[in-house]
């Protein structure tokens, strides 16, 4: 269940502001302290980031606190990540900060300066999140799922096919849902809408599209997600609610928000596959993790780091007991 969200207003450079609060703090039982960016690790080795993260807020007994990444879907896979801990009561941070560091992992990508074209918008953004039962008007995240485009000629249309089938099934027995639309400015966004609108015209057409939050180069990467998650509780676009990330490699995440009177579909919940990665410093030029071959066609597959308030990684975990 949904307890909080703010995006915080960064300048175009990314600076923290001052106003930041430090991890942990105003929220209240957080067994999970989770941190994500598309920038994978590197963004904690960040001196201002690196500052920030370390600050304590007191609170006894003291919250796990992991890194998760998985390019621009890496909201999604920290959502994963508290879906298959026992904690409670998670406070989860997406950080694409600051600009000049992110934009450097985006055109080692090949999808920015001499790729793709897209230019970084910095922000930071906080959640946080209950495992309870909600009460009726409550926004609750339902069920999220990372998929990955299989290998071999047709991976692209199997992709598609098994994403409109978990559209389906989280549709249920409702007769209209709002979908926030994928879109960023890439042929590959164009090419999955058209096999959409191809494949399941049906099903499309029951869903109210509603507009992405990016219309232009300008690339939100793992925040733009929880813009369109903000624009559309305070506006009230509910039922069910489909929001959709397109991340590098082939892969797409997705989860479905509804309030808590809805009736929830049947959305089959796959095991996530976690890849722990150890606390190395970064060196700039080094392609990101995610676009390593030997980590491509898994679906529910993100980076891991086990992290301490002093030092940033302990230990990494495969599994939960």
């Amino acid at each position: 269940m949904l307890r909080d969200l703010h995006i915080f207003p960064l300048s175009s450079q990314g600076e923290l502001p001052d106003a930041l609060p430090a991890p942990g703090e105003g929220a209240k039982a957080l067994d999970l302290i989770l941190f994500c960016s598309s920038g994978e690790l590197g963004v904690m080795q960040q001196q201002d980031i690196a500052a920030w993260s370390q600050q304590q807020t007191f609170c006894q007994p003291s919250p796990r606190r992991a890194f998760v990444s998985l390019a621009c879907a890496s909201w999604y896979a920290a959502l994963l990540e508290f879906e298959r801990s026992p904690c409670r009561h998670v406070e989860i941070w997406v950080i694409e900060s600051p600009a000049s560091f992110i934009q450097e992992r985006l055109d080692c990508a090949g999808l920015g300066h001499g790729g793709e074209g897209l230019t970084v918008q910095p922000g930071i953004a906080r959640m946080v999140l209950q495992k309870c039962q909600a009460k009726p008007g409550e926004v609750v995240l339902e069920a999220c799922a990372l998929f990955a485009k299989p290998a071999g000629l047709r991976g692209t249309e199997q992709l598609i096919k098994r994403y409109g089938a978990w559209l389906a099934a989280g549709l249920g027995d409702d007769r209209a849902a709002g979908w926030v639309s994928f879109a960023i400015a890439t042929g590959w966004s164009d090419q999955l809408l058209a096999g959409l609108l191809h494949w399941f015209p049906q099903l499309m057409g029951q869903l109210t599209r509603l507009p992405s939050m990016e219309t232009d180069t300008l690339h939100l990467l793992a925040i733009k997600p929880l813009h369109e998650l903000h624009r559309n509780v305070a506006q009230c676009h509910f039922g069910a609610l489909f929001m959709t990330t397109l991340a590098a490699g082939g892969r797409i995440g997705c989860v479905v928000v509804r309030t808590a009177k809805s009736v929830p579909g049947v959305v089959p919940r796959d095991k996530p596959h976690t890849v722990p990665v150890p606390a190395s410093r970064m060196r700039p030029g080094t392609p990101p993790d995610y676009c390593d071959p030997q980590y491509r066609y898994v679906d529910n597959q993100y980076f891991l780091t086990e992290m301490t308030l002093h030092s940033q990684c302990s230990r990494t975990w495969n599994d939960y007991e």
